[in-house]
């Protein structure tokens, strides 16, 4: 086969796939779309050990998002005074979170009339807490991993690949997929959190995780320069990235024969479309974006 031949055998693929998505999308949900690692709700709902009850309402997101950004592995939280009624001392310099205590207190008293009215006075206060994980002296469990041993097969062609594109591929012990474009590296979840779920198993999802990622760095500036996102949060402004990465990843699934169900990616690309007000031919032009980024990190493979 030429090289003539060759890009157009990869181009028939890319297009195959787009196409195969594009026809997807009527049909699926954004709901259909499932997380391949198993996320903070699955650890539990943040609970304190000193009331013995859940915390409810905002407060759970909130210190959900408060443990995946602090790397915490444990679902309890309390306050100073109610750490130390346990016997426990929160660390020196430990931030706390701040969680809402709500209720609604009822008020009896005489109309005008001479008759008894009751009224609700609603009352909102403001509590901070420290998770288990900045305390001393108290024994708790932490969450333990959804599986006892990893269930990601490693493959040996997909480690090449991804170690001679020389991209810094880090796992910090955080249950988070992402790339920082400030530190130019790839934060991947351990293997032990993939789960499998309808439509991949746990090997499948690790490889689309790290090949998303991976197209998001082929994107920084000094590469092919085509996130233009500084960081994290700003990314999330820019639905059409997400696109191009998760092409990017159906491409390259496809390239190693990894039989990542197409459901899945239109689902997630469904979500994304959305913000782009269901520009649908929009995929066209992510797909071209991804097609040149999977071509990229091919160009850094050893001849």
């Amino acid at each position: 086969m030429n090289i003539e031949q060759n890009i157009k055998a990869k181009t028939d693929i890319y297009k195959s796939i787009t196409d195969k998505i594009i026809s997807l999308l009527e049909e699926v949900n954004v709901k259909d779309w499932q997380a391949p690692f198993a996320d903070l709700a699955a650890q539990g709902i943040p609970y304190n050990p000193v009331t013995g009850n859940y915390y409810q309402g905002v407060n759970i997101p909130f210190l959900w998002f408060y443990q995946q950004e602090k790397a915490f592995r444990s679902n309890q939280w309390a306050s100073f005074k109610q750490w130390q009624s346990k016997g426990a001392k929160v660390r020196k310099n430990e931030r706390g979170s701040q969680v809402v205590f709500y209720k609604t207190l009822l008020k009896s008293e005489e109309n005008e009339q001479g008759e008894e009215e009751t009224s609700k006075i609603p009352m909102l206060r403001l509590y901070t807490v420290f998770n288990a994980s900045q305390v001393d002296g108290y024994e708790h469990d932490e969450n333990p991993a959804p599986n006892a041993n990893s269930l990601v097969t490693p493959v040996e062609a997909i480690d090449k690949f991804c170690a001679n594109t020389g991209a810094d591929i880090r796992d910090n012990g955080r249950n988070q997929a992402y790339y920082n474009p400030t530190g130019d590296y790839i934060q991947l979840p351990d293997p032990i959190f993939f789960i499998p779920t309808e439509r991949s198993t746990a090997t499948e999802g690790y490889v689309s995780t790290l090949f998303h990622e991976l197209v998001h760095w082929s994107g920084a500036p000094h590469r092919l320069n085509r996130d233009k996102a500084k960081n994290g949060a700003e990314r999330q402004k820019y639905a059409q990235e997400e696109l191009v990465a998760e092409l990017g990843s159906a491409f390259l699934c496809a390239q190693f024969n990894i039989a990542q169900a197409p459901h899945n990616h239109a689902a997630y690309i469904k979500s994304w479309l959305a913000a782009l007000r269901n520009d649908t031919k929009f995929i066209f032009r992510a797909s071209a974006e991804a097609a040149r980024a999977v071509e990229y990190l091919n160009s850094l493979q050893p001849e």
